[in-house]
């Protein structure tokens, strides 16, 4: 399996596709062991690397991942299906937002659209017990915002902040933030 994810890792890096940094990866591994998750939700698919990653642990079952760009979502199925984990990993071509289940999830990774954060986290929350969501210093941009030079990164930035501040404030919810990797916010409900 390693050869494989070695082999994505490489392949998202020169074909700058984005994919989960090793720390945060670590950081969910740990979690998903510590708490013996078994279904996961994941939005934003990329080529798979993740969710591939996270089906290595033996006590997940069942991962929904989300992709809304087809071609991802195309590279992400053969991907599952040549780490043989087609059984464990569904690839769902659909905006995050649109999804439509009943099913409850122990985990939801969100790491799709970041200006969408808020609005996936507040779907998605009374079908999970616990959220982690990576990007949330974007860079850096989110502590430093005299750096972003345009318009459409300064509005991503400041939602990203927006649902950051919003979350951390909010009594209904236990959250943790960490500047592993890129932020990483795990939240769940009190």
């Amino acid at each position: 399996m390693t050869k494989i994810l070695d082999e994505l890792k490489d392949y998202a890096l020169s074909n700058k596709i984005p994919i989960v940094q090793d720390e945060t990866l670590s950081f969910i591994m740990d979690f998903i062991e510590e708490k013996k998750i078994t279904s996961i939700l994941e939005i934003g698919t990329a080529i798979g690397y993740s969710a591939i990653s996270m089906s290595e642990n033996k006590n997940v079952k069942r991962i929904v991942t989300l992709e809304r760009n087809y071609g991802y979502a195309q590279i992400a199925d053969i991907n599952i299906g040549r780490a043989e984990k087609d059984e464990i990993i569904e690839v769902v071509y659909l905006d995050a937002l649109e999804y439509q289940t009943k099913e409850h999830f122990d985990l939801l990774f969100i790491d799709g659209a970041k200006a969408q954060y808020r609005k996936c986290f507040d779907r998605y929350i009374d079908q999970v017990d616990y959220v982690i969501v990576d990007n949330m210093d974007f860079h850096g941009l989110v502590d430093d915002p005299g750096m972003i030079t345009n318009r459409h990164t300064r509005n991503l930035v400041r939602k990203i902040a927006k649902f950051k501040e919003e979350i951390l404030e909010d009594s209904r919810y236990e959250c943790l933030y960490s500047k592993t990797g890129d932020g990483i916010l795990l939240i769940n409900k009190r």
